[in-house]
């Protein structure tokens, strides 16, 4: 559950905040692009060079 931990996370993150997710998922990259678009915080890197371990840097945006 990356993306549900990621959330309860920018709940303690300031506007700026640089959060790392780690996850071994095969659908998280889709999924990190869908939530990053409908949340309104920005996607700045995503690792996707290991199909079995990805790594996203998601900035807290102000909402």
């Amino acid at each position: 559950m990356p993306i549900a931990r990621l959330g309860q996370m920018l709940l303690k993150a300031k506007v700026g905040d640089l959060l790392t997710v780690t996850a071994t998922d095969p659908p998280f990259p889709s999924d990190i692009r869908a939530w990053c678009r409908m949340t309104g915080h920005t996607l700045v890197s995503l690792d996707e060079s290991d199909p079995r371990h990805y790594v996203a840097v998601i900035r807290k945006e102000e909402r």
